[in-house]
């Protein structure tokens, strides 16, 4: 007989526990990196125009991941494009990140995936322009993933403001603030 009314209690029990929806957890104040702003392109949005909208505003941009860009140079030239990539200042952080590359399953078609730092230097916008030109790089822009991410760093008080501000350029895709995420190790 105890059973019987322990069955229903605990149900209750595991029904009456709320768990936060995903809007709960959007709405609720989570703390943030100061000055960061993180801002994605949206597809089609081609790096001359990320570099003409970088350089229209006086902030400073730590990086841009690029997507990715594909060479009509030939299938062995991928070291090649490798090395001529990484020996740019602006193409690795010097220490961990570096343009990798690969070729392409299907097509056998050079693939590289770059992320750009110091690049609101106009020499270093100006070399990789080139540098694409010399490699034969076209950007892949013409699927859901691509785009570019922009890390921007905003005056510090700023930041909600200027991820509204990003929100209204109707090239940008979204516009957020770095936040800090709280990692478990142990599940």
């Amino acid at each position: 007989m105890k059973t019987f009314w322990i069955m229903p209690l605990l149900i209750l029990v595991l029904f009456s526990c709320k768990k936060n929806s995903n809007d709960d957890i959007e709405k609720q104040e989570r703390e943030f990196v100061p000055t960061d702003v993180l801002v994605k392109t949206a597809a089609g949005h081609s790096i001359d125009k990320v570099f003409d909208f970088i350089n229209s505003l006086d902030h400073e941009v730590e990086n841009i991941k690029c997507g990715y860009y594909n060479s009509s140079l030939s299938p062995d030239s991928l070291q090649y494009v490798l090395d001529y990539l990484n020996a740019k200042p602006y193409t690795n952080d010097g220490n961990m990140w570096y343009v990798s590359g690969y070729l392409h399953y299907q097509t056998n078609q050079i693939t590289v995936f770059p992320k750009l730092f110091q690049i609101k230097n106009k020499e270093h916008q100006s070399d990789w322009l080139q540098s694409m030109e010399i490699l034969q790089l076209t950007e892949n822009s013409d699927n859901d993933v691509s785009g570019n991410i922009i890390f921007f760093h905003v005056p510090a008080g700023q930041e909600k403001e200027w991820v509204n501000k990003f929100k209204t350029y109707d090239f940008v895709e979204w516009a957020e603030l770095n936040h800090y995420v709280d990692i478990n190790p142990w599940p």
